[in-house]
């Protein structure tokens, strides 16, 4: 293993990168050091490592360079022009990437998908839509010309290792009330034909894929939000997974491989949680891996067999099991993160032969930097930082915590304190995430929570009963509890921070986007003498609005999830409405919304302006008449972070006693 200068030293290819990238714009500084979007996205290596693709944003504009290994140079770079933007891509073979599409529409600031797929060949030649409803026409560059139309949504499941004409994709009708499900098709990256697979035999499943990219598994959610199963037998369609031998009704697919004719399944067991092997044809299970706290969260596998070589888990930081620890991507992981003891490392792609791997290192100081390892040297260059103004030194530090909740339920979280030194605990601001479900908050970098301890203050997140990450019984704990249960532990975790002298029991906010917007307000409701503001941004009020506006309610899967995780008991409902007991708030409300959210439509923050201002406590309001569902114009959360930091600061100026909720 060579040194830590040496593995991680910055080569020419990094001036090169960000020569074409950053053009000639300043380093961003004050708020929008925090509110920027991130320079680069997202990097990946060719199947044979000739080349590279990264991912980079300036300006609001996407563009996709691609970098020739050997020279070091940018060959292409692709910028749409018109309404036209890039999403997520893919490496279809040595030569050609297969791009998702975005629209900008002028009434929303936020891209629409609407499910447009095209490729471009590296040097930039031979590029046209595959798969989208504008066929034939020139709006997206000079470059890209467009297939027939087709109004539908088109999105790539997978590439196919020994088919380097063709990726998977999943395809579901405009017209469709997503009630019906997808086809999954092959689509030819050169000519925008397709190859029927498969239907999915749930609407709104996923889809697992072998070591070849080939469709495997589908994983679904009944209208009671049951999880279901089920393996492709090809032209025999699909089979019920738990009628499979070896397979249990607590066990959760977590990949597949076709050479062995092996199923990885995640089950909890009586002391953790644990990860299979299955025999599709005999039943017999292998023990893999085990752990005491959580399951584990992804795997890192070989390219060529599709087996599992480590394992990555979270219970509060990241952590890595090596199944094969002498495998070399193994080896390769276990010196990074070895040479980089303060941060964790994720694998993003890897060539065919698992030569060389593209991997993004990061922490809760660093948002982030683009490595390029070859595996048999085990030396790394530096392609690119993801906010390159961002100096990780200067950031502060963010520590994992857990803790038993008043009715004993084990918790989990993160405390955030400021960089600067203060005389005494600092003000602190409760950040819950939103969801709640399927979203946990984690260990990295966070820039809301690292801009709130930038202006001086402490930052608390939980990972409250719900949440994802600790496995079913954890999250469901959570159902039909979203305004008493899940709110204590957020309460609980507060009282916690007090205790430890993280926190001025006296200058303490609660700010949250989504449902952590409805977590602020329903804190402020069952713990008025714990928080001097309150802050909602895009967030719900009025349960018994969810199953009737908003696009959960479009699908019987969005309103059976309505049903089963927040229930459809109107005295319940009512008891868990902030816009029903405004009357308990005590503290300065502050409501952000945007006009055009379709999860949470405007008119849950106008229920509770109104409710607050029949009470004579006329709330704090800001409306972009172009954002949806959270602010995605820079500029726009450049606004909204100055107000809300100038709303907490005058919220948190001075201290008071110390309230007796707070004990």
């Amino acid at each position: 293993m060579q040194s830590r200068h040496a593995l991680l030293a910055a080569a020419a290819l990094l001036a090169s990168c960000k020569h074409v990238e950053t053009g000639s714009s300043a380093a961003p500084s004050g708020i929008a050091v925090f509110s920027r979007d991130p320079q680069f996205i997202s990097v990946k290596v060719s199947p044979k490592g000739t080349y590279l693709a990264a991912l980079s944003e300036e300006s609001g504009q996407r563009s996709l360079s691609f970098i020739e290994q050997a020279s070091h140079k940018i060959i292409y770079t692709l910028r749409p022009e018109g309404q036209t933007t890039l999403g997520r891509f893919f490496w279809a073979n040595d030569e050609r990437v297969v791009i998702q599409g975005i629209d900008r529409e002028g009434y929303l600031a936020r891209p629409l998908n609407r499910g447009e797929i095209f490729a471009v060949d590296a040097n930039g030649t031979n590029g046209r839509i595959i798969f989208g409803y504008r066929g034939g026409s020139q709006q997206v560059g000079s470059h890209l010309r467009k297939a027939e139309g087709e109004r539908a949504w088109g999105f790539v499941i997978s590439t196919l290792r020994n088919d380097p004409r063709h990726v998977l994709i999943e395809q579901t009708a405009w017209d469709d009330a997503r009630d019906e499900g997808a086809d999954i098709y092959k689509l030819d990256v050169y000519s925008g034909l397709k190859t029927r697979v498969a239907h999915s035999p749930m609407p709104g499943a996923s889809f697992l894929t072998d070591e070849n990219g080939e469709l495997r598994i589908a994983i679904a959610s009944d209208k009671d939000v049951r999880a279901r199963f089920f393996y492709f037998l090809g032209e025999e369609g699909w089979r019920e997974l738990q009628s499979i031998r070896g397979v249990t009704k607590r066990s959760w697919p977590f990949g597949f491989v076709s050479k062995d004719r092996t199923l990885y399944v995640s089950e909890p067991v009586s002391d953790g949680f644990a990860l299979y092997a299955v025999s599709i044809d005999t039943g017999e299970r292998k023990l893999i891996a085990q752990n005491p706290s959580v399951p584990f969260s992804d795997s890192i596998t070989d390219s060529a067999t599709g087996r599992i070589i480590a394992l990555e888990y979270e219970p509060d930081l990241p952590n890595y099991e090596f199944v094969d620890p002498k495998h070399p991507l193994s080896r390769a992981l276990q010196g990074l993160l070895a040479a980089r003891p303060n941060e964790n490392v994720e694998f993003l792609n890897t060539t065919d032969d698992d030569g060389k791997v593209l991997v993004r290192a990061y922490s809760d100081r660093n948002p982030g930097e683009f490595l390029l390892m070859n595996v048999a040297t085990m030396t790394a260059e530096t392609i690119a930082q993801a906010r390159p103004w961002v100096k990780p030194d200067s950031m502060a530090e963010m520590s994992a915590f857990h803790i038993a909740a008043s009715d004993g339920f084990r918790i989990h979280g993160y405390v955030t304190l400021p960089s600067a030194k203060t005389e005494g605990p600092p003000p602190m601001i409760v950040l819950p995430h939103g969801g709640p479900h399927q979203v946990r908050d984690s260990w990295g970098f966070d820039s809301e929570a690292q801009l709130l301890a930038h202006e001086g203050f402490a930052v608390l997140q939980v990972n409250y009963r719900g949440s994802a990450g600790y496995g079913d019984a954890y999250e469901e704990a959570g159902y039909r509890k979203w305004g008493s249960r899940m709110i204590e532990d957020i309460i609980d975790a507060t009282r916690f921070a007090v205790r430890k002298g993280f926190a001025d029991p006296g200058r303490i906010c609660i700010y949250g986007a989504s449902f952590g917007g409805y977590a602020a307000m329903q804190s402020a409701i069952l713990a008025p003498d714990l928080f001097r503001c309150a802050v909602g941004y895009a967030g719900i009020y009025d349960l018994a609005l969810m199953e009737k506006t908003g696009d959960i309610s479009w699908s019987s899967l969005g309103r059976g999830y309505v049903r089963t995780a927040v229930g459809r008991d109107e005295r319940l409902l009512d008891e868990m409405s902030p816009v029903r007991h405004a009357d308990k708030i005590k503290a300065r409300v502050f409501l952000i919304h945007g006009k055009q959210d379709n999860r949470a439509p405007i008119e849950h923050a106008e229920r509770l302006r109104d409710a607050l201002r029949a009470q004579g406590h006329d709330p704090e309001w800001l409306v972009e008449s172009k954002e949806g569902h959270g602010f995605f114009d820079e500029g726009a959360r450049e606004r909204m972070y100055g107000q809300l930091i100038r709303f907490l600061k005058d919220n948190t100026a001075a201290p008071t006693a110390m309230p007796a909720a707070a004990h």
